[in-house]
């Protein structure tokens, strides 16, 4: 036993001595941390977009404008809650845009739960004037002043080689240079590009679709046009689909002698839906949003599991072969048995596993606490309700046997292989068995207890990672049980395969041996 501890504690000194585990340790957080800002920095750097309208109908013109003023309003509205979270009192509970007793906290769940219906009541309130107002006395007394978007989506001039009274397609052929970015147009003396342009021909009422009947086909495009080159950014498009539709709509409701308020006041109503747990203790049964992030909680575990194990099963195979390559596994072996050193590996390489969790779990509290924000508080306290749920022990577990199981196995492929190169193909089976539980993770969430998914449970190589995935849902008790016999026995029978193949293969040099070989080493007495 003290040769093993010895043997560990050379193991993982080697290992953190090196520049190269610190690098690879660290990568994973500045990789987060650049993300995160990248993201935060992208989601507000959006540039000014220019657009083109052209209504020939005479009618739809107000309604495409208020569409680019509601997402406007939209984003105001979202950067406001920001504002709030980042700045609010901590002991204030008396702030709403519409209703001044409700306090800061119901605001942003309305917020949350339902956009659409708060950006209602922010606009029927007086939108940002009217919250500022009441936010005022609510905030720290050192808050920034509230700085609101500026407008993404603005109207530019028509150039004056363009014919508005011509027809669709000759307008649309007279600006498709600018829509290419062949030529720019003029807004405010300066040049820019053309982001898009909004054609409603004059007969476009034409193409509305009702209930039981068939719109008439010209054959060209149908209803509003919208020309632009940038396909995924659906803001634009969508916004005004729907206020041209809610508008149409509108019209109906006259014509049919409906009150259009009174239509709007009923799709403003809503009911709210509680959802309840009936695992829960009486009184305790209300879904809270701690509890949705338990639920999803495991992905984040799987992923590190993953990850940590991995890197630490990459340094016990890289680390096996050179000692073998370099003939210094002939010294150790003059000095301890093949047993000891097998173990030894094991566990001074887990402990460098254990101190790459450690470091990443560490470097993620110290961007918490130091970069204050709401997002990171939203961080903080799922991570709060992560660390005090029940996932923890079951993450020690299922790490600990994850990590004897398929370093046993990449142990045995190391002590085969003389180079990189020849472990590469040993390697791919064993990383792809692990990329598939990783795959269904998101499935394994949706529907923990499936019977696919229970039956690949007991399969022991995917039975840390689909257990992990399961552990919020509280499995089957014949699952946690009858799965957990089935891995240690598998570990146990891994650790005693591998520490043969290890004795016999350690010292042997040329080709890797072939499979009949390696189960005449499994029958070897010696």
């Amino acid at each position: 036993m003290n040769m093993i501890r010895l043997i560990a504690w050379r193991e993982y000194m080697e290992n953190v001595k090196t520049k190269g585990f610190w690098v690879g340790i660290l990568i994973f957080p500045l990789i987060f941390t650049a993300m995160y800002f990248l993201q935060t920095t992208l989601s507000n750097a959006t540039p000014t977009r220019y657009y083109i309208l052209i209504d020939q109908s005479g009618k739809y013109e107000q309604a495409v404008e208020t569409a680019i003023e509601r997402d406007h309003q939209r984003r105001i509205l979202q950067s406001f809650v920001s504002y709030l979270l980042d700045n609010r009192k901590e002991s204030d509970l008396n702030l709403t845009v519409a209703n001044p007793n409700s306090g800061v906290d119901q605001f942003v769940d309305d917020v949350d739960a339902d956009e659409v219906a708060a950006l209602e009541e922010w606009l029927d309130s007086g939108g940002l004037d009217f919250a500022l107002t009441m936010a005022s006395p609510n905030l720290e007394e050192d808050a920034p002043p509230f700085v609101a978007p500026e407008y993404q989506f603005i109207a530019a001039e028509i150039p004056t080689n363009v014919d508005v009274n011509s027809s669709p397609e000759e307008i649309a052929a007279a600006l498709r240079p600018y829509l290419r970015g062949d030529s720019l147009i003029t807004v405010n003396g300066e040049s820019a590009d053309l982001f898009a342009l909004i054609l409603i021909p004059e007969n476009v009422d034409n193409d509305i679709t009702r209930p039981n009947t068939m719109p008439l086909n010209s054959g060209g495009p149908a209803g509003i046009q919208y020309w632009a080159r940038n396909l995924t950014d659906s803001r634009l498009p969508d916004a005004i689909s729907i206020s041209i539709n809610s508008e149409i709509r509108g019209r109906e409701y006259q014509q049919l002698g409906v009150d259009n308020q009174l239509v709007r006041n009923v799709q403003r109503t809503r009911l709210p839906l509680s959802q309840l747990d009936p695992t829960a203790e009486a009184g305790e049964e209300a879904v809270s949003m701690a509890d949705t992030f338990r639920q999803f909680a495991p992905i984040g575990f799987v992923y590190l599991m993953f990850v940590s194990l991995m890197q630490s099963v990459q340094y016990l195979l890289s680390n096996t072969i050179e000692e073998k390559s370099n003939r210094i596994i002939e010294v150790l072996l003059a000095s301890v048995t093949a047993g000891e050193l097998m173990m030894g590996k094991l566990v001074g390489i887990g402990m460098s596993g254990l101190t790459t969790i450690a470091v990443w779990l560490f470097s993620f509290y110290l961007f918490v606490v130091l970069y204050d924000s709401s997002q990171t508080e939203l961080i903080s306290q799922i991570l709060e309700v992560v660390l005090s749920s029940d996932l923890i022990p079951w993450f020690v577990f299922y790490y600990f046997a994850g990590y004897a199981l398929y370093s046993g196995i990449f142990l045995a492929i190391g002590s085969l292989c003389n180079t990189l190169k020849e472990a590469q193909a040993l390697m791919m089976p064993m990383i792809m068995i692990q990329i598939i539980p990783i795959a269904m993770m998101a499935f394994v969430v949706l529907d923990p207890n499936n019977t696919i998914v229970r039956a690949m449970s007991w399969f022991p190589l995917f039975t840390p990672y689909l257990m992990m995935n399961r552990a919020a849902a509280d499995p089957p008790m014949i699952d946690v049980v009858g799965t957990t016999i089935l891995l240690i026995l598998s570990i146990i029978f891994v650790l005693w395969f591998s520490g043969k193949v290890f004795r016999m293969g350690v010292l042997r040099t040329g080709q890797p041996p072939k499979m009949m070989e390696i189960f005449s080493m499994m029958r070897s007495k010696h």
